[in-house]
């Protein structure tokens, strides 16, 4: 195939699956089957094997025993670990420990005058909160419960702290985070906590606190400039709190305090499920002690299996369609000539890294998902980076980072949908007022990795 034609055919192809999840088919569906539609096009046409010596016997056979392979493969791996995450949070949401930890970290800053002030470090609380809280979505609504009263009740506009509610989830960090999850073992090829100590949290530090100066500035500028086209600022009440323990705050960071604390112990391999799973010993342990009905305590059990089930058919399923469809464009060969290309460039790794994490920047706001873009786009990275000559990380970073980023400003995004309906705000301005926001961290990221990488 000519190398034109088949730079056009993959771009096409992106484009158009694009096109039908932006149009709410399902993007399991859409990843999965047209993935599959394309390999089997080639193993009709051309009899190659896509499993090489682990054939079948038959070419298009091949095509499903690949799409069961990726089913084996994410579900019991990187899989397995997203749902043990995703069933620890929903439990510590359930039993209020997410709701505590959030009320105590935020109330002593309802206590300073200087409202932007407050907005910067409620901001940086946030971030620190997505560590542990990983859905964007669901770190949002609990801020809009706890930290949005305060922001209103100093004076800031509505519409800024919807901004900063949003914001807060920009970066996807931490050894809980499903992306960073993916990005460390899927992609890059290290264990988790190396690839957050030796890459992801320098760079994301660095890009939080740029964000919490920049912030507060563009806010308050943005708050004069509605005061001055007569837009009215209502203040809200303080926040109340919630009616579990105080000590219930540290129950949602047991994991992160195990997997960081025995990162340091060579003799003992504490891995994220692991971690997890110990973490929901403890914390049934606490509550059959604490409280008199254990069998309600028991019966809370399905809350930790149900989310563990919705995180399958939520998140791991993109993983698995979007393993498929990351075949599919390499099979298509568009982005092997691109990289090929651009290895030939002097300058390659800057240009390589700002084109790959535009896209998943921009497939983030189109598609509203950041999981979806990454997912999707990250398994080209090792394919790229080994036609360059540099390492997998350098270019993974930013893009895992940016896909994070581009959500934040996408109004089909579930964190956008549900903070404007929470806030009685048009979606549109709240896209309006992060877009700015969201650009501004896109450039820096891109310039924070390359530095750091």
């Amino acid at each position: 195939m000519n190398n034109a034609i088949a730079v056009m055919i993959t771009l096409l192809y992106i484009v158009i699956v694009a096109t039908l999840v932006i149009k709410k088919y399902n993007s399991v569906f859409v990843f999965l089957v047209s993935g599959m539609v394309i390999l089997l096009i080639f193993a009709i046409i051309g009899g190659n094997s896509i499993m090489d010596d682990k054939t079948t016997g038959n070419a298009v056979i091949d095509v499903f025993a690949y799409a069961a392979n990726a089913f084996k493969s994410n579900a019991s791996g990187v899989g397995l670990t997203l749902m043990m995450v995703t069933g620890y949070a929903v439990y510590m949401s359930h039993i209020g420990a997410s709701t505590k930890l959030a009320y105590l970290a935020t109330k002593p800053l309802s206590k300073i005058k200087n409202p932007y002030i407050v907005l910067s470090m409620l901001f940086v609380i946030g971030t620190l909160l997505k560590m542990v809280i990983t859905s964007h979505a669901g770190l949002a609504m609990l801020l809009m419960a706890i930290a949005f009263p305060i922001l209103t009740s100093l004076g800031i506009s509505k519409l800024s702290a919807a901004t900063v509610m949003i914001m807060c989830g920009f970066v996807d960090w931490g050894p809980n985070d499903s992306s960073a999850i993916f990005a460390a073992e899927n992609v890059v090829g290290m264990p988790m906590m190396d690839y957050f100590l030796t890459y992801q949290g320098k760079t994301a530090s660095i890009l939080i606190i740029i964000c919490a100066v920049f912030l507060p500035i563009y806010l308050r500028h943005m708050d004069k400039k509605d005061v001055s086209d007569g837009i009215s600022v209502s203040k809200a009440d303080m926040p109340h709190d919630v009616s579990c323990p105080a000590y219930y705050a540290i129950l949602p960071i047991v994991p992160l305090v195990l997997i960081t604390v025995f990162s340091f112990i060579p003799s003992i391999n504490l891995d994220v499920v692991t971690a997890n799973l110990l973490g929901l010993f403890f914390v049934f342990i606490l509550e059959l002690v604490r409280r008199r009905d254990r069998k309600e305590v028991t019966s809370d059990f399905s809350v930790v299996m149900k989310a563990m089930g919705n995180s399958f058919a939520n998140v791991v399923s993109i993983l698995i369609g979007a393993a498929v469809f990351a075949e599919a464009i390499k099979m298509l060969g568009g982005i092997t000539i691109i990289s090929n290309t651009l290895a030939a460039v002097k300058s390659a790794p800057i240009i390589t890294m700002a084109l790959m994490s535009m896209i998943t920047f921009f497939a983030g706001m189109l598609l509203g998902s950041g999981n979806a873009s990454w997912y999707a786009f990250g398994p080209l990275v090792p394919d790229v980076t080994a036609q360059m000559g540099v390492s997998t990380a350098t270019i993974a970073l930013p893009m895992q980072l940016s896909s994070g980023i581009g959500r934040c400003m996408s109004p089909v995004a579930g964190v956008v949908i549900a903070i404007s309906g929470m806030a009685e705000l048009d979606i549109m301005d709240i896209v309006k007022r992060c877009s700015i926001p969201a650009v501004v961290m896109y450039i820096c990221n891109l310039v924070v990795s390359y530095s750091v990488v």
